[in-house]
This record gives structure tokens, C-alpha cells and sequence, in this order.
């Protein structure tokens, strides 16, 4: 156990962090009615959609919900914003581009694949991290890391639909190379970013506190976002058809992406900060494996309610084979990953 923490302290933040990983649960379905409404806006549809709307979009998208979400920070927390020093500014700006880069490919994935899908994806975060600190430390990754790894392999192969069960016999999809989209691929090339921004964090987190890192994440993330944006939106050719102001002053559009700011991104994220150091990273980590299970929950029955209050086509997800069988081998994956080793009596 963290032995800076009460036995109280460490129960409130294992309710804390479950919490957080409901917030970041529901921003999946959110996100994924945002993308919605953009598509509609423009015209397209997640298919026909052109790459440079595709990306200006997940920037655009990305960089009003963390400026917002910075300036709910400086309004709400300026106590804490007024402690902050150029350390935590550096380390903070570092994991802001981490965490961007990360997203950025998370939202434009997110446009074409499910909400629970993409929230399996990337709980591979969990898999990839020690395999890149190993790496990193050159040294061979644990046993039981190496099994998670093959066997989130084999998890995301069954929720893909790259592997088929067919009365009672397990093949390889007909279809196989057609499963695998590029939303897939680009959500999983998000997790190796995700995976150096928990690096970062663990590093700079034990030099300094954690939570002054927080304003200048969502600052870098908000100004990196909003530049790409600009750089590519003259490029976008479906903006003929309409502009983004125009999308923007829309009720339903910006109360929704301000409770993404809010809770998904404000409070989930500071709460991160204040209590995981209350639990060691062990413990932290088997709660984050929640996330896609909470992804899961909420798109079998939020879409339908934002359907209606966005004006588009969002059906609830159903539950099936493929997501109970390849969601359960991600999450054994994760565990198997986040195996104490013998000398650990923490976890």
C-alpha cells in the first residue's frame, strides 16, 4: 500500500478514480456524436468524409474542448494555477504533445469504428507502456507481460472480426484483410503516444506534483490542436458547404461538448492528478482497465438519448460474441500486464 495514505484516503480515491474512468468512459459515445454532427454538418458521412476534413475536424475538436477546459482550470482552480513554476510548465507542455498526438489519431479512428471498440483499442495502452519501458531500459519484458501481449493480440483479432466463431469452430474471417479498418489502425497508433504520456508523467511525477502539471497539458493540447487545425482547414474541400462558426453556435453542439469539458476532461483529469498518488501505480492501473468497460456500458445506451438531442443517426451499440469474447481476452490482457512481480507485495 502507498504508505503516505490512510486507509479512508485510499478508499476515496479508489471511488475517485472509478469515477474518472466512467467520465472517460461516456467522452467515447460523446466524441463519437460530435463527429456525428460535424458529418451531418458538412454533408458527408463517415466514409465519403475527406481525410482533411477528417483530421481538420478531430483538431478542431480536440483544441475548443481542452482551451475550454483550460479556462474552466483558471477559473476554478486558480489556487492552484497561481502554484505552478516553469518545471511544471515543461513537464506539462511535454506530455500536453504526447497526449495530443495521442488523441488527435484516438478521434479521427473514432470516426469510423464504434465507440466500444475504440475504447478496447486503447486500453492496449496497458500492454504497450512496460513493453516500451523495457525497451527503453533494454531489458526482456516480464513473462506475464509477454502473455498479455499475445493475448490482447487475440483479443482485438475477435473484437475486429479478423477471427470468426462459426458453430462452435474458431477461423480466420473470410473477409479478414476488410475487417481491419483504418480507424483501428489509427487508434491503435494513438495508444504507442498515450503510452509515452504516462512515461512522462511517471517520470516527471516524481520530481514534482502532478496535478500543477494539468494547465499547461490542456494549454499545449489546445494550441497544438488549433494549429493544425488552421493549417489544414483551407484544405478542406467540404467547408464549401458550410463553416464551422456556423456549427459552433448550434445549442446542440456546444452544450454537449461543454459537458465533455467539464466532466470528462476537467474534473476526471484533476481528480487523476490528486488521487492516484494516494494508491500505488499498480493499483491505479487495474482500475484504469475499467475504461472500456465503461465505453461498452454507455454505448449500448447513451447514443440513443443523443440521437435525439443532436438531430442525428446514433444507434445504441448491441452486445455480442465478438465484443464479450475479444473485450474479456483485452481486459485478461491488461491484468496479465499489470501482474505484481513476487518482490511486489504492494499491489
Amino acid at each position: 500500500m502507498n504508505q503516505g495514505s490512510t486507509p479512508n484516503e485510499r478508499r476515496q480515491a479508489i471511488i475517485a478514480l472509478v469515477l474518472v474512468n466512467a467520465m472517460w468512459g461516456a467522452s467515447f459515445p460523446i466524441m463519437k456524436c460530435l463527429n456525428l454532427q460535424v458529418d451531418d454538418h458538412f454533408g458527408v458521412t463517415e466514409w465519403t468524409a475527406s481525410g482533411w476534413l477528417r483530421t481538420s475536424s478531430a483538431s478542431w475538436l480536440i483544441g475548443l474542448r481542452f482551451a475550454i477546459a483550460f479556462g474552466l482550470f483558471a477559473i476554478l482552480l486558480r489556487g492552484t494555477l497561481r502554484r505552478v513554476q516553469t518545471p511544471h510548465l515543461l513537464a506539462g507542455a511535454a506530455i500536453g504533445v504526447m497526449f495530443f498526438l495521442g488523441l488527435l489519431l484516438q478521434v479521427i479512428g473514432l470516426a469510423t469504428i464504434p465507440a466500444s471498440r475504440s475504447g478496447f483499442l486503447t486500453s492496449l495502452v496497458v500492454i504497450i507502456t512496460p513493453l516500451i519501458n523495457t525497451v527503453l531500459r533494454k531489458q526482456l519484458p516480464r513473462l506475464c507481460v509477454m502473455l498479455g501481449a499475445l493475448v490482447a493480440v487475440a483479443g482485438v483479432a475477435v473484437l475486429t472480426g479478423l477471427i470468426v466463431f462459426d458453430e462452435g469452430h474458431v477461423s480466420l474471417a473470410s473477409n479478414a484483410l476488410a475487417q481491419w479498418t483504418i480507424g483501428d489502425s489509427l487508434t491503435t497508433l494513438g495508444t504507442l503516444f498515450f503510452s509515452a504520456q504516462i512515461l512522462l508523467v511517471d517520470v516527471f511525477g516524481k520530481r514534482y506534483e502532478s496535478v500543477l502539471f494539468t494547465p499547461s497539458m490542456f494549454g499545449t493540447t489546445a494550441v497544438l490542436a488549433l494549429i493544425v487545425f488552421a493549417g489544414l482547414n483551407l484544405q478542406v474541400p467540404e467547408t464549401a458547404t458550410g463553416g464551422w462558426t456556423a456549427l459552433a453556435i448550434q445549442p446542440r453542439f456546444y452544450l454537449l461538448l461543454g459537458v465533455l469539458c467539464l466532466f470528462p476532461s476537467l474534473v476526471a483529469f484533476v481528480w487523476m492528478n490528486k488521487y492516484q498518488p494516494r494508491l500505488t501505480a499498480g493499483q491505479a492501473a487495474v482500475i484504469y482497465t475499467c475504461e472500456p468497460l465503461f465505453a461498452s456500458t454507455w454505448a449500448m445506451f447513451v447514443p440513443v438519448m443523443l440521437s435525439a438531442w443532436c438531430a442525428v443517426h446514433y444507434a445504441n451499440e448491441q452486445f455480442s460474441v465478438p465484443l464479450l469474447i475479444g473485450g474479456s481476452l483485452v481486459l485478461l490482457a491488461n491484468i496479465l500486464a499489470l501482474w505484481p512481480e513476487k518482490k511486489d507485495t504492494a499491489l
